[in-house]
């Protein structure tokens, strides 16, 4: 049976990495450093660019590829919501100090 739909609630679209302790997970996939108390199974299509962004991402972090996609879908809730907030996005160069505005939506 599926679980029920439910709204988001700002404690489900707070930072990812907000509540998140390297080393404390028992989440899916080997080695997974975060805690996952709830699992739902669910089932989707990727464009091949997307699969190997997944797998790039866990290469370079070295979370499971289920850690990589929940991660993704968190912090893309975060962003959605902070950009409909008027929020901007930039990239910092930490050698110049030069930075990038970052334009997603």
């Amino acid at each position: 049976m599926s679980p029920e739909p439910r709204n988001a609630t700002d404690t489900d679209l707070k930072s990812p990495t907000e509540d998140t302790k390297p080393g404390t997970g028992t989440g899916a996939g080997a080695g997974s450093r975060h805690r996952s108390p709830e699992l739902t199974k669910v089932s989707a299509n990727f464009q091949r660019r997307a699969v190997v962004a997944m797998e790039v991402a866990s290469e370079v972090t070295g979370d499971s590829r289920t850690d990589v996609l929940n991660r993704a879908v968190q912090f893309y809730a975060y962003l959605v919501k902070k950009a409909e907030e008027g929020m901007l996005f930039f990239v910092e160069d930490p050698e110049t100090g030069a930075r990038e505005r970052v334009v997603f939506f």
